[in-house]
Parts: structure tokens; sequence; C-alpha cells
């Protein structure tokens, strides 16, 4: 019972700190980049710890490198030609492997350090990047991917629960099942159509197909990255990311289906309009 309080409680700050941080964007822009800046630098470092590069000194280089992307190189978008910013990041891959050549406790393959060190970059600091896109074209619109995940996330362990027979993907995450992805997936797709009528988020421009169509999306991604975080962390031996959140573990287990809807909503809009 103190666990289920403190898991609500933690919970409940979360989602507040979030929905503020996104509500008060534009009138003040510094809430918002303080998140998406602790969730590039934690979550770097969770997924650093959970494969053990945490060790060496590249932690430091590929935090700092993700921590350029997600804050100043947005902000300098409209100051620089798109080439100059691609090859800035194209300098991480030579510059980290320097890294990893002059390490001493390098070890005999650099292969592992290295290619570890890549996947937070387009796994975390890309995808928190293009939340900031997200963000400057439509406040609602990702204030409404959250809701999505939110409520997905919410109906999968209560349908789960209480109807849950058999696994989605018992090897991954023993938890998760077919009834409750499926009831959570069509109710939830269901919901986004209030988006439609709701004043707020007349901003986004969207019919209710497109709404409906964004939340498809969504849904599907949000699940894809939530399997896909179980998938690391069962591979590394681990039950949760971190504990910089009481009950829930770490940032990376409350992004992981943040991380991979973002760049499929983004896509989504391009698509759509």
């Amino acid at each position: 019972m103190k666990n289920l309080a403190l898991r609500a409680v933690t919970g409940i700050l979360f989602v507040v700190v979030v929905v503020a941080s996104i509500l008060l964007y534009p009138t003040t822009i510094v809430p918002f980049y303080m998140l998406i800046t602790l969730v590039a630098i934690q979550g770097t470092r969770e997924f650093l710890r959970m494969t053990g590069i945490i060790t060496s000194r590249i932690p430091t280089l590929l935090t700092f490198v993700t921590v350029i992307s997600v804050v100043i190189l947005p902000a300098l978008v409209s100051y620089l030609e798109p080439k100059f910013l691609v090859a800035i990041l194209l300098m991480f891959f030579p510059v980290l492997s320097a890294v990893v050549l002059f390490q001493k406790n390098g070890g005999d393959s650099p292969l592992r350090p290295l290619s570890l060190c890549l996947v937070p970059l387009f796994w975390i600091a890309f995808p928190v990047m293009l939340m900031d896109t997200m963000i400057k074209d439509s406040v609602p619109l990702l204030l409404a991917l959250f809701i999505l995940i939110w409520l997905d996330d919410t109906l999968a362990y209560c349908a789960g629960s209480l109807f849950g027979r058999h696994k989605l993907c018992e090897r991954i995450s023993p938890k998760k099942t077919v009834e409750g992805f499926v009831i959570a997936f069509v109710l939830t797709v269901v919901a986004s159509v209030a988006f439609g009528y709701i004043g707020y988020f007349a901003d986004v421009q969207w019919n209710i197909l497109q709404w409906v169509g964004f939340a498809v999306v969504v849904v599907l991604f949000g699940t894809l990255g939530d399997l896909a975080e179980s998938m690391i962390k069962r591979a590394c031996g681990v039950k949760d990311s971190g504990n910089i959140l009481p009950g829930h573990g770490g940032v990376l287990d409350r992004f992981d289906s943040v991380l991979m809807a973002v760049p499929a909503g983004v896509l989504y809009t391009l698509i759509v309009g």
C-alpha cells in the first residue's frame, strides 16, 4: 500500500510538471527546455549505466554532445546553414572514435562501446530535438501526444489486469497482454475524437479523421517504444532504467513511449499537413 501511494504521488507530480512545462510555452520557455534537457542527460546516463559504459570517459563526451544537440543546435537553426548543422552532428562519430581509440581501458573490441554510445544519440537526443520542433509548431499537438500515451498506458494496464489472458510479447514484457493492448488501442483511438471538439486543440486545424490517424500512429509507436526499452532492460538484466522517479523507475521508463511516438508523430504531421 505504501509503495502504491508513493507511485501515485510520483505519477501525479510527473504529469503536473510535464503538462505545466508545455502549457507555459511560449510565455516562458525555461521549464520546457529544462525538462527536455533533463530527459536527454539523465536518459543518456541511464542507458550508459545499464549497458556498463558508464565506467569510461565516453559518457562525458556523449552527454556533452547530447546537450549541444538538444539545447544549442535548435536555437541556432535560424542563424546557421543546415549543412553546417549536419556537419556538426556528423563530427560526433570521428570524435567518439578517437576517444575510444586512445582509451587505456578500451579493451580488445572497441565496437561495443562505440556502437552503444551511438544509440542514445538516435534513440534519445534526436527525438528530444523533435519534441522541441513539435512544440514550436503547435503546443496543443505535443500536449495531445502526451495525453494519448498516458491514456493508452493507463487503459492497457487496467484492461490487462482485468481481462488479460494472452501475452503480447512474453519473452520481452511478460505483463503486457494482447487483450490489454487491443482494448487500450481501441478506446484511446475513440477518445482522440474529443480533440476535434475541444476548443484548445482547434489551433491544430485537424478534422476528426486526422486526429484518429494521429492517435493510431502515437499508440502503435508508443507501444513499440515501450517494448523496445523492455527489450534493452532485459538484455542488460535490470528491472528499471534508474531510480530518479520513486515507484516509477528512471527517466527512460517514463519517456520510452514518447521517444518513439514523437518522431512518428512529426512524420505524420508532415504528411497530413
